[in-house]
């Protein structure tokens, strides 16, 4: 269930950066496209470390 949720988020990202760029009225270069697929594939397989917003006092 987990995995299906993580597949949606992912899915939700790449339909909202495919968004920006088309906004941008850019297209990615095919090393950007294959760095991004990296990154994503990174992130399913938890390699990634997540930011954390830290608290300032």
């Amino acid at each position: 269930m987990m995995a299906t949720m993580l597949e949606k988020e992912l899915k939700l990202i790449r339909e909202r950066l495919d968004s920006i760029e088309e906004a941008l009225g850019e297209e990615m270069s095919e090393d950007d496209k294959t760095a991004r697929t990296e990154a994503l594939k990174e992130h399913r397989e938890g390699k990634t470390v997540p930011f954390v917003k830290k608290h300032v006092r």
